[in-house]
């Protein structure tokens, strides 16, 4: 079935204009152009534009999904399963921010206790717990990560997190003229492995490699690191690459 550029986009809430312009940055190509050169899409364009809207949901940039979705190792059923677990975990972390926030409100109004604890429920970083364990499954690393994770005081786990923050920022390029194969660049892929190892598990050049592409791969950890520099799980993968090509 044929569906013009007013049907999608009746369809599925955008407007035409957005169908116009996904057309044109090669995220959403019709399915074909009639001789009045008129749009149409087809049940594959329906489910491609569904996509698009997914990863918009999770707030990836329109950059990054064109580079997600037109690479070699995209994959649509994989695409939707990571969208549900990433979607799972969005609403979980929500109920549990509301209700942090009605704890607040509740406490503010002099109606209830709440605990110092409490008042920071919500916003660590323990959702992504279940991802690793789907991801790892009970593979050593996941055993030793975990091992050595709980084996840290909350002081150094925070200090871990710095550390790790600090890495990828450098990984990603602090200055926007950077390239992959810049000194500081590589060095820094080279102490994030260093980091890996040190806090985490045992990591080969073969995982980290892997994990670079995840970077990319998966809307999840894609959005962590656009949201350092525009393009920036692209460019931590490239530079990945070059330092498991030139250290292998």
């Amino acid at each position: 079935m044929a569906y013009t550029i007013k049907e999608i986009s009746d369809l599925a809430g955008v407007t035409t204009r957005t169908i116009r312009y996904y057309d044109e940055i090669g995220l959403l190509d019709p399915a074909l152009t009639g001789d009045n050169g008129y749009r149409y899409y087809d049940q594959d364009s329906l489910l491609r534009l569904q996509q698009i809207l997914f990863f918009r949901e999770l707030d990836v940039p329109l950059k990054e999904i064109e580079l997600i979705m037109n690479g070699p190792n995209y994959d649509l059923l994989n695409a939707l399963e990571n969208h549900r677990s990433a979607l799972q975990g969005k609403v979980r972390r929500l109920e549990t921010l509301i209700d942090t926030l009605d704890k607040t409100v509740a406490s503010v109004k002099g109606e209830g206790p709440m605990s110092d604890r409490d008042i920071f429920d919500g916003f660590d970083e323990s959702q992504y717990e279940d991802e690793v364990q789907e991801r790892w499954g009970d593979s050593p690393k996941f055993a030793e990560s975990q091992a050595k994770w709980s084996s840290y005081s909350e002081e150094q786990k925070e200090a871990i997190k710095a550390e790790g923050s600090r890495l990828t920022v450098r990984m990603v390029g602090k200055d926007s003229n950077a390239s992959t194969d810049d000194a500081d660049v590589q060095a820094a892929v080279g102490e994030y492995l260093a980091y890996l190892n040190t806090y985490f598990y045992t990591c080969e050049l073969s995982f980290l490699r892997g994990l670079a592409d995840n970077w990319v791969q998966d809307p999840r950890f894609s959005v962590n690191y656009e949201k350092i520099r525009e393009g920036g799980a692209a460019f931590a993968r490239e530079a990945v690459h070059i330092y498991c090509d030139q250290n292998e």
